[in-house]
């Protein structure tokens, strides 16, 4: 495990941050189940977690140097396959490239490295709502010694839980993963994590265990910690509630920050906990006295930990939850309040300012006793069939009706904020300004910093052509890696906000972003918002915003494509056909302009700012004297070649064992490299083409394989048997 206080020597650029966002839905707002008393039939699985099945697997993964690039990584990979199909679950290996992402430290892993140990993924498929998604993970790798605290304690926890649970069913799923290369700042498991955005998978907490084990001898009583952030608070008092439910002979527990690879999933909306020894620090931290005896000296408090985890899963696997998703929407003189309807619930009452509305067994009400201008806050509960038993409270929203905004809209914000529902840390400020005398911004941006500022709702006509958001930016919000954001957010529901652009990064200058809203055209009600999230200190500020329907009159670039991409160096080559009329040209990527001097004169362009796969671009016309087209059609880099996620659920490799030919479904529309791996890492074959269908391996010996499969994005791995 990494802690929170390193400082990463270069701040994110302008470019690193103008990638596409992944417009998932997350579990921001999830809630849990009540749990008021000890079921006996959880208190069962508790007590079976064995602290004598913790000590042997630590000590079989202190015996390796476990370097996230090394070859005991590996070893320790397929040791962990073994183990969870010896449980009897669905398992594969999710694969990535280092070289996406940064280096060791150390020097052992750098940059370039082609990683052949994955994060390992063992699947428990719920029996009710297999959809419905808990994740238990740890991280397997260490960058310079035994690792038995850091983090073969966490991983021999989640092994202990697969052990225990693998044997009963639950009605939602649980993923149980030990990550690779945590060590190298969440190399592994931010891929992992993205996977799951770009799937969409509806994860309802993450139990991330990293250094279980240790505790000061003079400390006194044996105490739990776990960390959180805004995010995943809710996750954490759960936790806390169960743990001090089940774990009696542990009476403390405490909350306090701590990083892992929770961390890769609150960057995707997903509540998210870090669960360890963090209340103090452990003198074998990095070192090589990290083994049993010094680094984890304390197996009592690893077990405590464990069995506080697995209660809170199972609570969670089969609770019963408060209805979920409660929004409320705006329009003129009512409010519309909808949510997700709720499993066993009969009717769900539904409260205002705290004080009971209506019960009703549907799930939306319009609220129509409002005041336009006055803000009101709903939530809801669910009344149990059958019982009667009153849920908690879902998540709560507060909105204000109100006329629709008006478009065209502009704001220079030279003497007011109207259109914006502004909260404390949001104002107007005369410190900046591209325009006139004053901007908005965002105030100081400080630790653990959460906040949002929305436009009020609006309509976009059916006869609206070319409508544009726009505005300029300056500012700063960075942090470690990419989890400082800013997202330019777009809802028809405000339940899912979609990502229109994503800021991240140091705007030293006043830079110009815009953005098509051509897609709405014809919505009833959309709302706009900013959300700003970070852990570190800054600022942003915008100015002269504006919503307008530009006019189709001036030729806009057309046949944009990306002729090439290179990863070393990192490039990207833009080509387009030329307009009928003299002009020139602005190219944004990722809706930020991003030739600042001037408009270019060819049609042609090189980005050379650190692109990534994930990029796409625009090309606009410039007319004299001031006059800018409408966008091009997009080109994004993942055109260039295969870019597809392969669905985990997706992969399917029949039959399995065989006893030489075998039937691969991915799903995948393109063609994509095949590869089969024996246990000791050595490649036996290879197809760089490969499509959906039938492969002869009858010429392989006898044995056990790794069949891995990958696109230029994404790459999972599942064990084969040859017979």
């Amino acid at each position: 495990m990494k802690k929170v206080t390193i400082i990463i020597a270069a701040m994110c650029s302008l470019f690193a941050s103008a990638q596409q966002p992944i417009s998932n839905k997350g579990n921001r707002f999830q809630t849990y189940p009540a749990v008021t008393a000890v079921n006996p039939d959880v208190e069962a699985l508790v007590n079976e977690v064995s602290m004598q099945n913790l000590e042997n697997s630590i000590y079989w993964m202190q015996q390796l140097i476990r370097v996230a690039c090394f070859p005991a990584a590996l070893e320790t990979q397929n040791w962990l396959i073994d183990q969870f199909e010896s449980y009897g679950l669905d398992v594969y290996v999710h694969y990535f490239l280092a070289v996406d992402f940064g280096y060791n430290s150390h020097g052992y892993c750098t940059v370039g490295d082609t990683l052949d140990a994955g994060n390992v993924v063992a699947i428990q498929w719920g029996t009710e709502f297999p959809d419905e998604y808990i994740v238990i993970s740890s991280h397997y790798d260490h960058p310079d010694g035994p690792g038995a605290d850091d983090n073969a304690s966490g991983t021999a926890g989640v092994l202990e839980i697969a052990r225990i649970l693998s044997q009963h069913s639950f009605k939602r799923s649980i993923i149980y993963v030990p990550f690779n290369a945590e060590e190298l700042w969440m190399v592994g498991s931010l891929p992992f994590a993205e996977k799951c955005a770009q799937e969409d998978l509806n994860i309802l907490g993450v139990f991330n265990m990293d250094m279980i084990g240790y505790f000061p001898e003079d400390a006194g009583p044996l105490t739990m910690a776990t960390g959180s952030v805004k995010i995943s608070n809710l996750l954490g008092e759960y936790y806390q509630t169960v743990a001090n439910l089940y774990v009696t002979d542990i009476p403390e527990f405490h909350m306090k920050g701590g990083g892992g690879d929770e961390l890769s999933f609150n960057l995707y909306e997903y509540p998210a906990l870090y669960i360890g020894d963090i209340m103090y620090a452990n003198p074998c931290y990095h070192k090589p006295c990290d083994t049993l005896g010094a680094g984890v000296n304390s197996l009592p408090l690893a077990q405590g930990i464990v069995k506080a985890t697995l209660a809170s899963v199972v609570e969670l696997a089969n609770g019963w939850l408060p209805p979920q998703n409660l929004s409320a929407f705006p329009a003129d003189s009512k409010i519309t309040v909808s949510w997700d309807a709720a499993p066993e619930t009969s009717t769900y009452k539904l409260f205002k300012n705290n004080a009971l509305l209506t019960e009703t067994a549907e799930t939306s009400y319009i609220d129509t006793d409002v005041v336009n201008g006055t803000e009101y806050m709903y939530y809801v509960k669910g009344i149990r069939t059958g019982s009667g038993e009153e849920s908690p409270e879902s998540n709560r929203d507060s909105i204000a009706s109100s006329l629709p905004l008006e478009l065209p809209y502009f704001n220079d914000f030279e003497e007011n904020t109207n259109g914006w529902r502004t909260y404390p840390e949001w104002e107007r400020t005369t410190a900046q300004h591209y325009s006139g005398d004053a901007s908005f911004t965002t105030g100081k941006i400080i630790m653990d910093y959460f906040s949002t500022a929305e436009l009020c709702w609006f309509s976009i006509p059916d006869t609206a052509t070319n409508v544009l958001l726009s505005f300029n930016l300056k500012g700063k919000i960075v942090g470690d890696w990419k989890e400082a954001n800013c997202f330019i957010e777009i809802s028809s529901d405000r339940k899912r906000w979609d990502k229109l652009m994503k800021i991240s990064g140091n705007f030293q200058n006043w830079t110009f972003c815009q953005i098509p809203l051509n897609q709405y055209i014809g919505a009833p009600a959309v709302q706009i918002r900013i959300r700003v999230e970070s852990p570190y200190e800054g600022q942003l500020y915008f100015d002269d915003v504006s919503i307008r329907f530009t006019s189709p009159i001036h030729p806009i670039p057309e046949n944009l494509k990306i002729t090439s991409y290179s990863e070393s160096p990192k490039r990207a080559v833009l080509e387009w056909d030329a307009v009928t009329v003299p002009a020139t040209y602005n190219i944004y990527r990722g809706n930020i302009k991003i030739n600042f001097n001037s408009p270019i004169t060819t049609t042609t362009f090189t980005d050379t700012y650190l692109p990534s796969p994930d990029d796409c671009y625009h090309v606009t016309a410039v007319y004299y004297p001031d006059v800018e087209s409408d966008f091009s059609n997009e080109a994004c880099i993942k055109d260039v070649g295969i870019s597809e996620i392969i669905p985990f659920s997706n992969l399917k490799i029949i039959p399995n064992p065989s006893t030489g030919n075998i039937n691969i479904e991915t799903g995948l529309s393109s063609d994509y490299h095949l590869a089969i791996y024996n246990m000791m890492g050595v490649k036996v074959f290879e197809k760089e083409l490969f499509t959906d269908g039938a492969l002869d391996v009858s010429n392989l010996p006898k044995g056990m394989y790794i069949l891995k499969i990958t696109t230029r994005d994404d790459g999972v791995a599942k064990k084969i048997v040859i017979k």
